[in-house]
């Protein structure tokens, strides 16, 4: 029962996942910028650089590449035409479909590189990292404490790396608004 129970939490968690992905929410600093490139800091700390690993790594860069401009394919974006307290204009997006679908991608890309370097998978290994997959994507904050593989942080890495560039070629104010505060910008508003 309580097996059944975590499907129906896993599988709601999954839907509310879906559902914001057709919202528009305001741009993050932090699921654009900071999380990408400490992926891509993590993939170069975990790597166990041998010639196999090097051979995977370029396929599940490219891979990770495509699907990264999959998800950013049909993002769309709105401006509030209002600024936040750092004078960045403030702009909504929603991911649609293609994100989800990315996202699907990226979750089997991430099983098949474990399934290669353990030459084996169980149901409940699926499952679980299907779980942990869905909370660092529900609470990004879970991802900083993640204990993935190097192929989990390339793989993260590269596709947020590229989402990240491709919207911005879509939205020039995005630029602006990812923007590091002003050194002389106040804290107190």
């Amino acid at each position: 029962m309580l097996k059944i129970g975590s499907y129906i939490l896993l599988f709601y968690l999954a839907f509310r996942l879906s559902k914001h992905s057709f919202e528009f929410e305001k741009v993050s600093r932090l699921e654009l910028i900071i999380l990408p490139l400490y992926s891509t800091l993590m993939f170069f700390i975990t790597m166990t650089w041998s010639e196999e690993n090097i051979m995977v790594a370029i396929i599940l860069l490219f891979l990770s590449f495509l699907v990264g401009w999959l998800q950013a394919s049909k993002v769309e974006f709105k401006d509030e035409g209002k600024e936040d307290k750092y004078q960045h204009p403030i702009i909504l997006m929603k991911k649609n479909w293609s994100y989800i679908i990315g996202w699907g991608i990226l979750f089997l890309l991430i099983i098949g590189a474990h399934f290669y370097s353990n030459s084996h998978m169980e149901v409940e290994e699926v499952v679980t990292e299907f779980w942990k997959e869905i909370v660092k994507e529900i609470s990004i904050f879970a991802r900083f404490n993640a204990k993935d593989g190097w192929e989990t942080w390339l793989i993260t890495g590269v596709s947020s790396l590229t989402f990240t560039a491709f919207i911005k070629s879509k939205n020039k104010k995005l630029e602006k608004s990812l923007a590091r505060r002003r050194k002389n910008s106040s804290f107190s508003e």
